[in-house]
């Protein structure tokens, strides 16, 4: 299932191997969970990191991409190639999730950071476990909005 397939992303013609983002994403719940059990800023900063690697360049140097990919090449798993521009879209959103959850636990502002931690993890989870992509879905709610408020 893939929540993505009627949803309008940013145009682009680089692809990523689909199975490699959902590896990602699983990459993504295993870190969130260790940040929040250990309650470590510099866990959620690394993550922060992680998703401005893959958001703002190839990606190519991100540990969690190349962790997944070294997983999926052992696992011998399929390739299966997906738009990369809301993948990164995604990750840019994650980026700034990965700072807000870092900055609520500097301030010991502990419920902000379970709430933000608890949303980061479902996001990553529906991607990870259904192939959805939510920060596509919001692209595409944003893009709407935004189309529709120039016509009026």
């Amino acid at each position: 299932m893939s929540g993505s397939n009627n949803v309008v992303c940013p145009i682009s013609t680089k692809r990523i191997n689909e199975n490699v983002v959902r590896l990602v994403a699983l990459l993504v719940i295993a870190v969130a969970v260790l940040g929040w059990l250990t309650g470590s800023r510099l866990v959620f900063l690394l993550l922060a990191f992680d998703f401005g690697l893959r958001a703002f360049s190839s990606g190519y140097y991100s540990p969690l991409r190349l962790a997944a990919q070294w997983i999926a090449q052992k696992s011998s798993l399929s390739v299966k190639l997906t738009d990369a521009a809301p993948k990164k879209f995604a990750a840019g959103i994650g980026l700034v999730f990965g700072f807000s959850i870092a900055l609520a636990l500097t301030l010991h502002w502990d419920a902000i950071a379970a709430v933000l931690s608890g949303v980061l993890v479902f996001c990553a989870f529906l991607e990870s476990a259904l192939s959805f992509c939510v920060g596509c879905v919001v692209y595409s709610l944003l893009n709407r909005f935004l189309v529709l408020t120039s016509i009026k």
